[in-house]
């Protein structure tokens, strides 16, 4: 249900730095006229909310200047909470709490038609409803806001864009950087990174006369020329893959050094499984870690593949059997982005309600997760059983069980957050970019 105080209610810090929620009375009274009262405006969607404001707000019209409040008041709470998350991810280790970020972020100053530059407005000017959810766009623009960025590289900490690491990797390092990999696999690697030097890098060196910008995501267009034959949201996920692995031998090596990760990384918790073996030598982490790395994601795609069968098995005893199309809107909605309405119409279905009850997205990232997660604690309880004792084992029992949960919440909540999207999708959560991966492979 819609919280829909959030709309004339926004978070504000007191004098003294203190978080609390400033009512907004004259954004309350135009609000319930416009929207209801009580259960009647908590029971309709976010989005048809902020659909309606955001228009409003876009017009030279009188209520104009009201709906973009109602945006930002709204806006405020989705700010804190990033602020909440970056705290609980990397606070502990980088010495900050949410409070340190509060003042950087929560700048608005509450005026109904206001000049000031706040990150709410920044935010809104930015914001393209075609392009994403206004919570995602919200969440990217307060990661990436230059006052946080400063302040986390004075906490020793600092972010690699996946598109940057692809850059400056030279394809010579390859095999000492990804020695996991099979050769047939190790040449796949080498060939795309140099497909990606040649299209993305000589783009980007053309576009930047001499000026270092944060790289962005590949276009469309660059990733067909990358790989020609390839859907763009697959060979996106292959290159993003590839950055993720890179990434974490760059993490392995700078271990004596402030660690070079993604805000966006859904992998944070990763560094915290050293503390159980830290009593071990500083070789027998890494090895330790290297392996958890590699069973996270192979966990997942053996969690995704399962759960893929177990379904298409109960589709097939259909009549008439409906695993293929099942399979083909799995693909269609993850990895190519497609709406439900377009999804029902490429596979014949009647209405966009058929492809909802077909695809069970809620439940098949439940029933992946749950996989997932029993074998992941399984895989890694036997690793750590060749660093540490059984007993100590047995004493960080409940400690591990909870870092894997919050890992595997994280890739979930990610990837649930990602499917709100109507349309114009890409596959950037690591769910996603797993799953287009299983779904590609010929066994599927």
């Amino acid at each position: 249900m819609v919280d829909i105080s959030r709309y004339w209610q926004m978070m504000a810090l007191t004098a003294a730095g203190r978080l609390q929620r400033q009512d907004f009375p004259d954004a309350q009274r135009w609000f319930q006229p416009q929207f209801g009262q009580g259960l009647e405006a908590e029971t309709r969607s976010e989005r048809d909310c902020q659909q309606t404001l955001w228009t409003l707000s876009q017009t030279n019209g009188e209520d104009a200047p009201i709906a973009q409040l109602c945006l930002r008041c709204w806006l405020s709470h989705q700010i804190e909470a990033v602020c909440s998350q970056l705290a609980r991810q990397f606070g502990e280790t980088y010495s900050f709490t949410a409070a340190d970020l509060w003042p950087l972020t929560l700048d608005d100053d509450g005026q109904i038609a206001s000049t000031y530059p706040s990150l709410t407005m920044q935010i809104l000017a930015k914001y393209d409803p075609s392009q994403s959810a206004l919570g995602t766009w919200a969440s990217r623009l307060t990661k990436s806001h230059p006052s946080l960025n400063r302040f986390f590289m004075e906490q020793g900490l600092y972010r690699i864009s996946p598109w940057a690491i692809l850059n400056d990797t030279r394809i010579p390092q390859l095999p000492k950087a990804l020695p996991h990999l099979s050769q047939s696999e190790l040449a796949a690697a080498s060939q795309l990174l140099s497909a990606y030097h040649r299209v993305y890098r000589s783009d980007r060196l053309k576009q930047r006369q001499g000026r270092a910008r944060r790289c962005i995501d590949p276009t469309d267009e660059q990733l067909q020329q990358i790989v020609p034959n390839e859907v763009p949201n697959l060979v996106f996920a292959r290159l993003h893959d590839l950055a993720d692995q890179l990434r974490q031998y760059r993490i392995a090596v700078r271990r004596r050094t402030p660690l070079t990760q993604s805000l966006d990384s859904t992998e944070s918790g990763v560094a915290n499984l050293s503390s159980p073996v830290s009593d071990d030598a500083e070789q027998s982490q890494d090895d330790f870690l290297q392996r958890y790395r590699t069973r996270f994601i192979t966990s997942l795609d053996q969690a995704i593949e399962q759960t893929i069968q177990t379904y298409s098995v109960t589709y097939q005893k259909r009549k008439p059997p409906q695993d293929r199309v099942y399979q083909q809107a799995l693909t269609l909605f993850h990895c190519q982005g497609l709406s439900m309405g377009v999804i029902a119409k490429q596979l014949g279905l009647t209405n966009q309600v058929k492809v909802t009850r077909l695809l069970q997205l809620k439940q098949f990232r439940a029933k992946v997760c749950i996989y997932w997660l029993t074998q992941l604690k399984a895989q890694v309880q036997t690793d750590a059983l060749q660093h540490i004792s059984a007993d100590r084992l047995t004493e960080i029992a409940q400690q591990l069980d909870h870092i894997l949960l919050e890992e595997t919440d994280s890739v979930m909540a990610e990837a649930a957050s990602e499917a709100q999207i109507p349309k114009n999708r890409t596959a950037n959560s690591v769910f996603s970019r797993r799953l287009c991966k299983t779904v590609s492979a010929p066994a599927i």
